[in-house]
């Protein structure tokens, strides 16, 4: 590991810091300012995909695009996408080490995700696109995203999760997420059937602006967006791309297009051949409104398959049970061949113990098979050599597997790939 990445993976002990003092002083050096429109992106579910869905249909559209999503699958430079592509090594490592002096010259430490975040902008400012895609990391009002000068920003669904750190209630989390808001610029918001968490968006909007950002306080322009309560993510991001594009002045006649040719990395994506022959389907619904949404879409395209292995493992979530629900209704309607347990291994708290979910009401035909990492999942899928699969839990999960498959540097980790089945 050269020495700069070491830096970078020194910055993970930090922890996460919220406060966007650091980071926006770092930013203030690195970068004055920006040619690119911006478009920034909050919510609970479906950030990345209409992130990505903006970023296919801009590429068919002939206009230049620098995307920032986290967390990765495979490899940290999918974070920063140029037309789609992840960074190069060399030109993230560049990057890395103007912020490494930065941070040197201003005596602070900056986090993980503040660094990588950080190299996005420095990338966006060299490269020049026509489009800066931004998708929040956690929250909005505190998310070191929130430094940009964003043009637009979007919400996507708001549900209750990370009460540890935007609170409590719908309203507290949404209060978060529409901190995004900035002075007099537009914020499509997908509609809220909650009153209390509607009114918290009206009054974040309303006092949008943060002053120690350099911004004058002043209200955002809301235009809530009505969207089916069981539309999937899908027709979520079809509908809010569509909306911001238009905004920005973009044809969006053929978007529907768009969202055909995306291949969204680790989201409802479909891969084949396997080593062995067969079918990957793979989905990061790492929370309990992500997997409800994605079972739906999952179920029909199962419907049709006698024979099929179910891999799952996750990270903690404040309620097991519930969470897993869904899956263990499919399983029941629609029993796969095996379950493969296992456990991801690199994200922010540890996996969830096969022991700990091997207990639930899992259906199936043969076996229950305990797998202790994603790469041992990969060698027993290569001796069972299931027809069709179907990974699904955490990103990390997702990630590690691919890991151990060589997707990485593939045409299943691009955006936009010639010919990749969906």
């Amino acid at each position: 590991m050269s020495g700069i990445r070491q830096w970078l993976d020194q910055t993970k002990v930090r922890g996460m810091k919220l406060g966007l003092e650091r980071v926006h002083a770092a930013h203030n050096i690195l970068i004055q300012s920006y040619e690119s429109a911006i478009i920034h992106v909050a919510g609970s579910n479906g950030k990345g995909t209409v992130c990505s869905l903006m970023a296919t249909h801009l590429n068919r559209l002939n206009q230049t695009t620098v995307m920032f999503t986290s967390p990765h699958l495979v490899r940290i430079e999918e974070r920063i996408r140029i037309d789609g592509k992840p960074i190069s090594e060399q030109q993230f490592n560049n990057y890395l080490s103007l912020i490494q002096q930065t941070e040197i010259d201003l005596n602070i430490e900056l986090t993980f995700f503040e660094v990588t975040f950080l190299a996005s902008c420095l990338c966006a400012r060299e490269m020049n696109p026509d489009v800066f895609i931004v998708e929040t990391g956690l929250g909005g009002r505190f998310d070191a995203t929130r430094i940009v000068p964003a043009d637009l920003c979007l919400l996507t669904s708001i549900q209750l999760e990370h009460r540890e750190i935007l609170g409590n209630t719908l309203a507290q989390i949404a209060a978060e997420k529409a901190a995004i808001a900035r002075p007099n610029k537009t914020m499509f918001v997908r509609g809220i059937q909650d009153i209390e968490a509607r009114s918290a968006v009206e009054n974040e909007a309303h006092q949008a602006g943060q002053t120690h950002l350099g911004e004058i306080s002043s209200p955002a322009n809301v235009e809530w967006i009505s969207i089916d309560s069981n539309a999937s993510i899908k027709q979520e991001a079809l509908t809010l791309a569509a909306v911001a594009l238009d905004h920005l002045n973009y044809s969006i006649e053929s978007i529907e297009e768009s969202m055909h040719a995306l291949n969204w990395p680790g989201r409802m994506q479909h891969i084949e051949p396997m080593p062995w022959g067969g079918v990957l389907l793979a989905d990061a619904a790492h929370n309990p409104s992500g997997l409800r949404r994605v079972i739906p879409s999952i179920t029909e395209r199962l419907s049709a398959k006698k024979e099929w292995c179910l891999v799952f493992g996750c990270t903690p979530q404040e309620d097991m049970s519930a969470f897993v629900q869904p899956l263990l209704d499919m399983c029941k309607d629609h029993p796969p061949t095996n379950i493969l347990l296992t456990v991801p291994q690199t994200g922010r708290y540890p996996g969830v113990p096969t022991s700990q979910i091997t207990g639930l009401e899992w259906s199936y035909k043969q076996a229950i098979v305990h797998a202790s990492t994603p790469q041992e999942a990969k060698l027993f899928l290569e001796q069972l050599q299931p027809e069709y699969t179907l990974a699904i839990g955490s990103l990390y999960l997702i990630g590690e597997l691919f890991e151990a498959l060589n997707l990485y540097g593939t045409k299943h980790l691009e955006l936009f790939p010639p010919n990749t089945q969906r």
